[in-house]
């Protein structure tokens, strides 16, 4: 609850992350209350597929601006992905609104992590090579992942964890159909050394956001 209210914002429904409004002390359990945004569903149930490259780097858009305020509030979320984010849609806005859900895995950005929280395929390889990791370097890894996760229709290697193999995660993104901007951000992103990766305002600043041809998304 504290992780939402440091990220959340005021007034309610501005920011990305969704608006905790109360919550109830019941001794062995928190009662939470949130905003319960209208016409929407998760990225999960929205990616039927490999989606437009213009649509998916829309919603990437997004979640880096969303990231880096969550970041600068002190806040590492640490599981984003597909199902971790709601896509809402209006009538007054073309493309979906991304928003931020589950904080259940999230803490305070501190240096250097030694224990893994959150879902095990999208853990960064860094904690697999190293015993360690950070959070802005691996809040970059789980955005790629979202992306590519996005526009490609091999999704497998998140189950198989081929995600950290380079050569093959190389080889999936150079089979995109996907713009040349696209295809080198991906691979900034999701480059196994979190040293040599992009960080969030990178990654806002790159190319690959100048220009793209959105078509309208339907719920």
């Amino acid at each position: 609850m504290v992780l939402m209210v440091m990220t959340a914002g005021d007034p309610v429904r501005e920011n990305a992350v969704i608006s905790p409004l109360a919550w109830t002390d019941l001794d062995d359990e928190v009662l939470l209350i949130m905003e319960r945004p209208e016409k929407c569903m998760n990225l999960f149930e929205y990616d039927n597929g490999q989606i437009d490259e213009g649509l998916a780097k829309e919603f990437m858009r997004q979640l880096v601006e969303a990231a880096i305020q969550i970041h600068k509030a002190g806040v590492f979320h640490r599981d984003l992905k597909l199902e971790n984010i709601l896509i809402q849609f209006s009538d007054a806005r073309l493309i979906p609104r991304v928003r931020i859900i589950d904080f259940g895995c999230g803490c305070f950005v501190t240096p250097g992590y030694r224990s893994y929280a959150g879902t095990h395929c999208f853990r960064p390889p860094e904690f697999n090579h190293r015993g360690t990791y950070e959070a802005g370097p691996t809040t970059v890894w789980q955005l790629g992942c979202i992306l590519l996760e996005l526009l490609s229709e091999n999704t497998d290697m998140f189950t198989t964890g081929m995600q950290h193999c380079e050569h093959f995660l190389t080889q999936t993104i150079k089979r995109l159909k996907v713009s040349e901007d696209c295809t080198k951000f991906l691979k900034s992103c999701l480059l196994v050394n979190p040293d040599q990766r992009l960080n969030l305002g990178q990654m806002l600043c790159h190319p690959c956001f100048r220009s793209s041809v959105l078509p309208e998304a339907q719920p």
